[in-house]
């Protein structure tokens, strides 16, 4: 299993050289044109992906499942990544906190259907 995560760690230590190469290029060439440089990232991750699993013949699926894990492992490394921008604990408490304060139409009903009644 050391044989294999050595194998990962230096093609993952690959992949992190060859995203921030294409990053600098982009920028460079794209400067300040958001939209052309999101394009044109994803236009030539689209382009390598499929190149590779032609290569290796593997499934999208698999490769999903894969970035999948890749997501839970940072995520697990490092929580506050994965949190909406501008998001704060204290705005999820506030959040939760409003869920309480929902008004129970049923109750409002049936309050309805007995004044009706009288």
């Amino acid at each position: 299993m050391r044989g294999s995560t050595s194998k990962l760690e230096q093609a993952l230590k690959d992949l992190i050289e060859a995203y921030s190469e294409l990053d600098t290029e982009l920028t460079v060439k794209l400067e300040d044109d958001e939209e052309a440089y999101a394009s044109s990232m994803l236009e030539s991750l689209e382009t390598s992906i499929e190149s590779a699993l032609e290569d290796q013949d593997m499934e999208t699926k698999s490769f999903a499942n894969l970035l999948s894990y890749f997501s839970d492992a940072l995520e697990q490394l490092d929580p506050v990544a994965f949190d909406e921008e501008g998001e704060s604990d204290d705005e999820e408490e506030e959040y939760e906190d409003d869920e309480d304060d929902d008004v129970d139409y049923d109750e409002d009903e049936e309050d309805e259907e007995d004044e009706d009644e009288d």
